[in-house]
Parts: structure tokens; C-alpha cells; sequence
């Protein structure tokens, strides 16, 4: 069967894995030049250190398994450092304690008062079984299992951020709970933290578009298909964002709103973090990488390769490039030491996810539409899972599965 997968993101690449390892003719179509969607590496810059800087420093977890599979198929499964979870969590006062899944470990977390932690243990234990509402917030989810405002800024917020791209008083109970219960509650290995040690434009799409080729498919980069109509193809996935995807579809388009990430790598000259990775309280820096150390890419002259990371503060995307790289390094500064800025790059992403708020889970479509022989895939689409790559992967593969149960059924 000719099948056409439209969207090189994560989505469409496991899509267009899944179909031609499935014995299918595909072709995919990416209106970008290059691969990957949302997972991209800069274009270098004179200047720039190596390796040139990504769009936002993307981790994953343990239990992102379909995303770890989806890796070792195009190659990359060395790619990445996997390291139990323990971050270290930075406060206002350049204090460190660090988070981890064990409830033991909790009772140590100098962040909040003594008092507290033992009601956050109590809390994490109750997620386990409670009713978690897609119509209310995971911040009054919380509150209702007894959380105060202190354990929900300063525990809460440092986990479940990144992970759902918006704030706990943000975001669907649904998606918050499930994202505890996955890699807090779930096995141990699932709450393991994983970093890519190489750029993510390479280990992505580059690796992706190389492993298509060698198994036969066709890869149209650079090419924006405007009409379903215009593609030869038996059948079709849409793997796009939910905007595109309701303009090739023609259906109405889903109320889902994106939430951005702002990135900014700095090059200091002299280290002054201790660690590949941590969280800052209280700070618009949430997140700091040792890039340099990740990649193996140290600066030669010792100093110190970093990336900050905020997600979901759409006020950061107004702030000029110099006003936030200002306000990023002396951030980091105040909180870990003095250097001198060396070197600095700015990356904005405004359609980075999708805002999973309550109420959004309606909106979430799955992979089956109104044309014959059309399925839709993407990190937004109704996955189960929150608007990651996980969810990315996840969706890729159903949509190609579901094209092959097509062909069975034909036969």
C-alpha cells in the first residue's frame, strides 16, 4: 500500500517507521528542511560553542518506553545518559536539596519545613487511588488531598512543570495525576532521568530521515502540502499540529491552546554549576543544564556551557533577546556564584506544546477521521498521555497500525 505521511515531527517519524518496517510504500512530506518538528538543533553561528545549541534543553524518562524504542530503531539508543532521578533543586538562598521518588527521601527535602514534608509523602500517596476530575486543575486536585500553597510552589510546581509545560494551578487534574502515577508511583526505573549527550537535531531527525532512506522510503523535506488531493497515495497520516491538521482535514479546529518554552544557553568563564542538571526556586531560570558537560563538549578553557530552560511563561517571549539573556545569567549568578558572560544565544519556542488546562481532553482527537483512509497523529492528539515526545511516539504508532489494519481488512 502507498501510504503518505504528512509532518516530519516525532509523530510522523514513527508513523513512517512503523509503516514501511510494516512492508509499506511511504512517503513523507515536512514543510520544514530539516526533520524533527519540534525537536531541533539551531543553525550554527560563528561563535557559537560546541554543539551548537538546541531549541530547549528536551529530556525524557524512564517511562517514556515508546520513545526509547523509537531511538534504538533509528540508531540512537547511545545517544543518551540515563541516571536515577535525583535533582537537585536550588533555593533562593543558593540552598540545595534534592528531589527524588523515594517517599524517604521527601522527609529530607529542606525546602519546605519539617512540618510539611510529611503531609507531601501523605499527598503523593493519595494520588494513587484519587478521583482526578479533567474539568479541574492538578493545583485543587492537590489542595483537596491536603497540599498547602508552600508544598505546591515548592515541590509540586518542580516536578510537574516541565513535565506538562504549564504550572500546577494550570494544568488538567487528569494529565498532573497521571504524570505522578507514571513516573513517581510507577516502577522504579520509570522515574529515571534521561539526557540526550548528542545534538537533537542529529539524534533525531537527521538519524530518523537516514534510517527511512535505508529501508526505502521517500523523505520531501522542504515541501508543504496545501490539499490532500495533491498526494498519490492509498492512505494518509496527518501528523501535524492541531492548527494544520484541522486546514488539511477541513474540520473544525481544536480549542487547544500552545504553551511556549524559552531557552537560553550561556557561556561563562568558569563553572559554577556542580551538577549536569537542576531546578531554581522562586526564579524564571526553573531549569539549568551543564550542556557542555552533558555532550561532552567542556569548554577547553574551563569554563562552563549552560542552558536555562522556563516553560510555559509566555511574558518571557516579550522580553528582547539581550533584556532576557540579562536577566537569565544574572539569575544564575545571584543563585551559583560570579562569572563573566562570554557567549550567549537565545531560543523561543511559542507553539512548544499544547496547553493541557482542564476541560482540553475533549478537544483531543484520536487517530481516526471523517475521510476514508485518512488517520491523524501527533504529541496533541487523545494518546492518554500528556503532549510529550512520549505522547509524540505513541501516536505515530497507532496511526500507522491502524493504516495496516485497514490493508488486513481490505484483503
Amino acid at each position: 500500500m502507498k501510504v503518505a505521511v504528512v509532518g516530519g515531527g516525532l509523530a510522523g517519524l514513527a508513523a513512517a517507521l512503523e509503516l514501511v518496517d510494516s512492508g509499506h510504500d511511504v512517503e513523507l512530506f515536512e514543510a520544514r528542511p530539516t526533520l524533527g518538528g519540534a525537536v531541533q538543533t539551531l543553525p550554527e553561528r560563528d561563535g557559537d560553542p560546541p554543539p551548537p545549541p538546541d531549541n530547549g534543553q528536551h529530556i525524557a524518562l524512564g517511562c517514556f518506553t515508546e520513545y526509547l524504542a523509537f531511538l534504538e530503531r533509528i540508531g540512537e539508543g547511545g545517544s543518551y545518559r540515563r541516571r536515577r532521578l535525583e535533582l537537585p533543586v536550588i533555593g533562593e538562598d543558593s540552598s540545595v536539596a534534592a528531589i527524588s521518588r523515594s517517599p524517604l527521601s521527601i522527609l529530607g527535602y529542606r525546602h519546605l519545613p519539617a512540618s510539611q514534608r510529611l503531609r507531601v509523602v501523605r499527598t503523593l500517596l493519595g494520588l494513587r487511588r484519587a478521583s482526578a476530575d479533567d474539568g479541574e486543575t492538578f493545583g485543587a486536585l492537590l489542595r483537596r488531598l491536603g497540599a498547602s500553597e508552600t508544598q505546591i510552589e515548592r515541590f509540586w510546581d518542580v516536578f510537574v512543570r516541565p513535565a506538562l509545560n504549564l504550572r500546577t494551578d494550570e494544568a488538567s487534574a487528569a494529565m498532573g495525576a497521571f504524570t505522578v502515577r507514571t513516573a513517581l508511583l510507577g516502577k522504579a526505573a520509570a522515574a529515571d532521568v534521561i539526557l540526550p549527550t548528542r545534538p537533537l537535531g542529529a539524534m533525531h531527525g537527521a538519524a530518523a530521515g537516514r534510517a527511512l532512506e535505508e529501508r526505502g522510503a521517500t523523505i520531501q523535506a522542504g515541501r508543504r502540502v496545501e490539499s490532500l488531493e495533491e498526494l498519490d497515495a492509498d492512505a494518509t497520516v496527518v501528523a501535524l499540529p492541531p492548527a494544520e491538521s484541522a486546514r488539511l482535514l477541513g474540520e473544525p479546529e481544536p480549542a487547544l491552546e500552545p504553551s511556549p518554552i524559552v531557552s537560553v544557553h550561556l557561556l561563562f568563564d568558569r563553572p559554577i554549576l556542580s551538577s549536569p542538571l537542576a531546578a531554581l526556586l522562586g526564579s524564571a531560570a526553573h531549569w539549568v543544564f551543564d550542556r557542555g558537560e552533558l555532550t561532552g563538549n567542556a569548554p577547553p578553557d574551563g569554563g562552563q556551557y549552560l542552558t536555562v530552560v522556563a516553560s510555559g511563561v509566555p511574558d518571557l517571549l516579550e522580553i528582547r533577546g539581550r533584556g532576557l539573556v540579562d536577566l537569565m545569567a544574572g539569575q544564575l549568578t545571584a543563585r551559583l556564584g560570579h562569572a563573566q558572560l562570554v557567549w550567549s544565544r537565545v531560543s523561543r519556542e511559542p507553539y512548544a506544546t499544547v496547553a493541557l488546562r482542564p476541560g482540553t481532553q475533549r478537544e483531543r482527537r484520536g487517530p481516526e477521521t471523517s475521510r476514508s483512509g485518512v488517520v491523524r497523529a501527533g504529541a496533541w492528539t487523545d494518546t492518554g498521555w500528556p503532549a510529550t515526545m512520549e505522547g509524540a511516539v505513541r501516536s505515530g504508532l497507532a496511526a500507522a497500525r491502524r493504516i495496516s489494519a485497514m490493508q488486513a481488512v481490505r484483503a
